[in-house]
Parts: structure tokens; C-alpha cells; sequence
């Protein structure tokens, strides 16, 4: 009988950690896709800004605010395709050093291809969520103390 489930619980592990990659490979796959597309979007951006100064060069127009504009969309743009590629590395498990570009393991205390220490970043704690949890924690403690005193 033990046979059996443990049979039953190996599959199961092996069965939710095939999905798990699934899930993983896919979301990879539409990061990507997604990176891809801005960098191309980005790319028309750059063209336009570069039309519009050989414009600006060649007849003596002044296009200044719409070059202003289309650098400020390219940075958007620019901040959307670092963001992807964060998201990226995190599904990869892998960080760029930040000595020599390269990419290492999330894990690595230094690069191996530089030698520089990484960094860790500290965990993100927002201040208001942290509260929140100490009020939950602190409210059945209060109300079993105040049940306590009610019995006696």
C-alpha cells in the first residue's frame, strides 16, 4: 500500500512540476513577444526622430517639441523593455552583472566573469502591508484577552 502512494505522490510532484515549467516557458515566450514589439515600436520611434531632424537640418524647420515628444515616448518605451527584461531574468534565474553586462546566476555571490560581488537587494517591504499584518496578528490576541476578561 505504501508503494502506491508513494507512487501516487511522485507522479503528482513530477505532474506539478511539469506544469510549473509549462506555465514558466510560456510566460517566457510572451515576454518576449512583448519585448520584441517595443523594440521594434522603438525602433520606428528612433527613425521618426531622425526623419524629423534631417528635416529640421535640410530645411531649416524647427520640429524641437515634436523631437521632445518622440524622445520622451522612446523612454517610455525604453522603461517598458527594461521592466520585460527584468521579468526575464527572474523567470531565468539570472541577473547582469552589473561590473561587466553579463548575465549570471541569480545566486552567484560574484561574477564569474569579472569577479565583481553582487549585490543582493534587500527584500521589498512596504511599509503599510507590514502594518496591516501586525494589525491582524494583534486583533485576535486582543479579542481573546477581552473574551478572557468577560469569563472571569
Amino acid at each position: 500500500m505504501a508503494f502506491f502512494e508513494d507512487l501516487k505522490r511522485n507522479a503528482s510532484g513530477v505532474a506539478n512540476k511539469a506544469a510549473k515549467k509549462t506555465t514558466d516557458l510560456t510566460s517566457l515566450a510572451k515576454l518576449n513577444v512583448s519585448v520584441k514589439t517595443l523594440e521594434t515600436k522603438l525602433d520606428g520611434v528612433y527613425g521618426e526622430i531622425g526623419r524629423l531632424f534631417y528635416n529640421a537640418e535640410r530645411n531649416g524647420e524647427d520640429y524641437t517639441s515634436d523631437i521632445a515628444a518622440l524622445i520622451m515616448k522612446a523612454d517610455k518605451f525604453q522603461a517598458e523593455i527594461d521592466s520585460l527584461k527584468k521579468q526575464i531574468n527572474a523567470l531565468r534565474k539570472v541577473v547582469v552583472c552589473e561590473g561587466c553586462g553579463n548575465e549570471i546566476s541569480d545566486e552567484a555571490a560574484y561574477c564569474s566573469f569579472c569577479g565583481t560581488k553582487q549585490v543582493k537587494p534587500e527584500p521589498e517591504v512596504v511599509v503599510e502591508e507590514a502594518e496591516e499584518i501586525a494589525e491582524d496578528a494583534e486583533a485576535p490576541a486582543a479579542e481573546a484577552a477581552e473574551e478572557n476578561k468577560d469569563t472571569e
